[in-house]
């Protein structure tokens, strides 16, 4: 909150949205606009149609009389301790894997693990597939980030669509220290990705290998016969 609050101060910020469950522990579907100029963002609020569910209101209201202030600022706090565990822990599988834990120390919720082709199996836009596979194992909140998929909104061509740089120079995977994470969250999902990133891995060594099986085959086969043309011309 410091970093936007400065943001505002020395340059430009004109409204800033939270997303409820990753700050609020209720369900997906709400957002919080703010910002420092009250009037935009009352005029934002007049854009609202008035149509949608009232529940992520709801859920927010009854979740912050729960936890008050006290309780509020206690998952802040164990937040913070999360974060460090989950990037020591994130960092140790990336360097199992030969990948790298990148660093963003201007971001203290979330943070980044490096992708290579060989270490996803995929190549190209196909590493979104690796989040795929983490959300099927009940994985949420991580994102693949893959060069290469550039969208065009509204006659502006966005490069390298969902990432924060144009050009950044390889593919990675996201994750976040939300509010209410627990050791226990931390613990599963390391091991949930390391299971993925293994079969992964397990995918690419046996394409490699196969690749090598046919390579030895064709080499073998474009020997056999100059060996037989070899043995009839010594019958002849």
């Amino acid at each position: 909150m410091h970093l936007i609050q400065q943001a505002c101060r020395v340059g430009r910020v004109d409204a800033f949205i939270q997303s409820t469950d990753k700050n609020f522990m209720v369900p997906v579907g709400g957002s919080i606009i703010a910002g420092p100029d009250e009037r935009f963002i009352t005029e934002i609020s007049k854009m609202y149609p008035g149509r949608a569910s009232a529940s992520p209101s709801i859920d927010l209201f009854i979740t912050l009389l729960t936890l008050g202030r006290s309780g509020y600022k206690k998952l802040l706090a164990e937040r913070k301790e999360m974060f460090q565990y989950l990037s020591s822990e994130l960092s140790r599988v990336a360097e199992e894997k030969g990948e790298r834990l990148l660093k963003t120390p201007h971001n203290p919720i979330s943070m980044a693990m490096s992708l290579s082709a060989g270490a996803a199996g995929h190549v190209g836009k196909d590493l979104t597939q690796l989040g795929a596979m983490l959300f099927t194992r009940c994985v949420s909140g991580t994102r693949v980030v893959a060069p290469g998929s550039d969208k065009d909104i509204s006659g502006h061509t966005f490069r390298n669509f969902g990432a924060h740089y144009d050009n950044y120079p390889c593919a990675y995977l996201t994750a976040a220290a939300a509010v209410g994470m627990t050791k226990t969250d931390v613990d599963v999902f390391i091991k949930r990705l390391g299971k993925v990133l293994g079969k992964s891995k397990n995918r690419t060594d046996n394409t490699e290998d196969s690749s090598a099986t046919v390579g030895e085959l064709q080499e073998k086969d474009s020997e056999e016969p100059q060996a037989n043309t070899f043995d009839s011309s010594d019958e002849g």
